[in-house]
């Protein structure tokens, strides 16, 4: 009890100020308690953690990021799986995309990092899958240990396959020789977006040429004008490279017909993924 509050006791105040004094002491003692309780408690812990490989296309390719994290949210919660939710305040499930997911393009084998409270067998998983919106499928899941690095934390570069549409001067020596000169150049050039728009306040210039690693024509159609080419393009923390920059840095007039994310790229694959 404070001094105060004690030497008013001694000195023989009065019952009717004395008990609210004892009353407000109490109050305080015990919210502090809890606090300190509350402070030093152990944050919950999820029992199990999936690696969950999926593919998007239509009709879900314009479902945003947010809209599909919400979407296995739900699928998970009416499978009847103990989804993990996380401390925070607000809390939120514990689900977690490898690489951002590009609105617009197919996505073959993406990886979703799941956890969960309770043990849940591949049946549940399963289960689940049922209830994933259409143009969403699974592709296989595996159980990963805790102590494994995230597969975001691992994740360096995205292989696409793009089919491109020209005019007459597409031909299979033409497209072979602009490819030459794309990953020979010192710098290409590009657009610095974020999001779907480039009227974005962040928008600007950057070199696209540091997020190539590699470009190759697959197929070419000469009577169609059209071709299949197979990129891989880093994808980390600090940028990604796009197809349709990719297309746009040739030297030949080329648009995207189709553009498909056909796998990702681990300095440490993950099992899932392989």
């Amino acid at each position: 009890m404070p001094v105060q509050r004690r030497e008013q006791v001694r000195q023989g105040a009065s019952p009717l100020l004395v008990r609210p004094i004892l009353a407000r002491w109490l109050v305080d003692t015990l919210a502090a308690t809890i606090i300190r309780t509350m402070t030093n408690a152990e944050p919950k812990q999820p029992r199990q953690r999936w690696q969950i490989l999926f593919r998007r296309g239509e009709p879900a390719l314009r479902t945003r990021q947010a809209e599909l994290l919400a979407e296995f949210e739900r699928a998970f919660h009416e499978a009847g799986l103990p989804l993990s939710t996380t401390n925070a305040a607000h809390p939120r499930a514990r689900l977690k995309f490898a690489a951002s997911l590009p609105v617009g393009i197919e996505l073959q084998r993406e990886v979703l990092e799941a956890f969960f409270d309770e043990l849940v067998p591949m049946e549940g998983i399963r289960a689940a899958a049922a209830f994933f919106p259409d143009g969403v499928e699974l592709v296989d899941a595996r159980e990963v240990w805790h102590g494994f690095p995230s597969a975001a934390s691992q994740l360096r570069a995205a292989e696409y396959e793009v089919t491109v549409r020209g005019d007459e001067q597409l031909t299979e020596e033409s497209l072979r020789g602009a490819l030459v000169r794309l990953l020979g150049a010192k710098e290409l050039p590009a657009q610095r977006r974020r999001g779907e728009s480039e009227r974005r306040a962040d928008a600007g210039s950057r070199d696209l040429r540091p997020f190539i690693e590699d470009v190759e024509a697959i197929e070419v159609d000469e009577k169609r004008h059209t071709a299949r080419l197979r990129m891989v393009l880093r994808l980390d923390p600090s940028g990604a490279g796009r197809p349709e920059d990719v297309v746009g840095a040739l030297d030949l007039p080329l648009k995207v017909d189709r553009a498909a994310r056909t796998g990702l790229l681990f300095v440490d694959t993950p099992a899932v993924a392989r």
